[in-house]
């Protein structure tokens, strides 16, 4: 469950029932066991707290973090520009902490199957930790292996690529995709991108892409642009696979 302070807007999240102690003051195992979605809570200090139940967005915001992670923004991209959906067959490469997997994984559930390669056993580790914690990992074939060496499945839809060297998957990835899949490469600069695309031989250039957000404010009647912005991430090339 989520714990929405009515003041702040801050979440805690609650996996297992037990005392709840924060600088808000205390709410007892008892009270947390017998709430209901909509309830509110009062600490012993007085503040109110609303009981959520958690939904996928929620738990993201709880999970261990390891290596840098694809934004929301940048994987709602990924997801307009392709239709990706139910039923797909997806290779991911370089599973880092495992945010990124499970939006793959919980948007094509619970037909469709991620295959997840990361060749550092340390992140593999973080990433099936927070695919347990997600429920997702049922949907996950988590492989530690270097996507660079090969690619075991073929006739995939898509191939999401979040790694340093992308250009040495392009022959695994055109061999793996089934014709109309696509191959979506997330990369950090545009020093990767130019390098990226002059070394590409086979696939169709459908766009280079960076998502902007700006966040606005309301607070007593005034609504105003946040100060700081989130622009850019990193950015996405999308190809495909015509022939």
């Amino acid at each position: 469950m989520i714990l929405f302070h009515l003041k702040t807007g801050k979440k805690y999240y609650i996996k297992d029932p037990k005392d709840f102690s924060t600088h808000l003051g205390v709410i007892k195992k008892e009270y947390l066991e017998n709430a209901k979605p909509g309830e509110i809570i009062k600490s012993h200090l007085g503040e109110e707290f609303v009981v959520l139940k958690d939904t996928f967005i929620d738990l993201l915001e709880f999970l261990r973090r390891g290596p840098q992670t694809t934004h929301p923004k940048d994987f709602g991209l990924l997801v307009s520009l392709t239709g990706l959906s139910s039923g797909w067959k997806v290779v991911e490469g370089g599973a880092g902490s495992g945010i990124l997997t499970s939006f793959l994984a919980n948007t094509v559930k619970p037909d469709g199957r991620v295959y997840s390669y990361e060749k550092r056993g340390e992140f593999y580790e973080i990433a099936k930790e927070n695919l347990e914690k997600t429920g997702l990992i049922d949907y996950v074939d988590l492989k530690l292996k270097d996507i660079t060496i090969g690619i075991d499945e073929k006739n995939v839809d898509i191939v999401v690529l979040d790694v340093g060297d992308p250009w040495r998957v392009l022959e695994h990835a055109y061999n793996s995709l089934r014709v109309g899949g696509y191959l979506a490469v997330f990369l950090p600069n545009i020093t990767s991108v130019l390098k990226l695309l002059e070394l590409n031989r086979k696939f169709y250039l459908l766009g280079i892409y960076e998502s902007i957000v700006r966040e606005w404010i309301y607070r007593k009647d005034v609504l105003r642009p946040r100060h700081m912005q989130l622009s850019h991430t990193e950015f996405l090339i999308l190809f495909r696979k015509i022939k």
